[in-house]
């Protein structure tokens, strides 16, 4: 079920530049481990930029009809398992180098 509710389309609209925006929000879907596989666990997370969708396995009230639920979530860009780091680079933060040598004030979370 899960797999017939993801996202089949690599990218919805082009990344933006982050140089054109005062605050840039990016997220980068990483795939499953080779352990994770193992385990049986599930890639339930579609990414299409500029969105992520987390498809949530449920059953419904009578115990036994199963559905999916989908949460939405918008970014300024999002980039899948598929995608580079260059690519990742090239659009949140190649700009913002310039800027941190010459001074500027630059703040940049990474986690993961």
């Amino acid at each position: 079920m899960i797999e017939q509710a993801k996202i089949k389309k690599h990218i919805l609209e082009p990344h933006t530049d982050s140089s054109s925006l005062k605050l840039c929000v990016c997220v980068r879907k990483r795939p499953l481990f080779k352990k994770e596989a193992k385990r049986g666990e599930i890639d339930a997370i579609s990414c299409s930029n500029p969105k992520i969708v987390i498809h949530e396995g449920k059953i419904k009230v009578d115990g036994i009809t199963k559905y999916i639920e989908n949460q939405e979530f918008n970014y300024d860009n999002s980039f899948n398992e598929n995608e580079t780091s260059e690519e990742v680079y090239q659009y949140a933060l190649k700009n913002l180098v310039p800027l941190i040598v010459n001074e500027g004030v630059v703040t940049c979370f990474a986690y993961g």
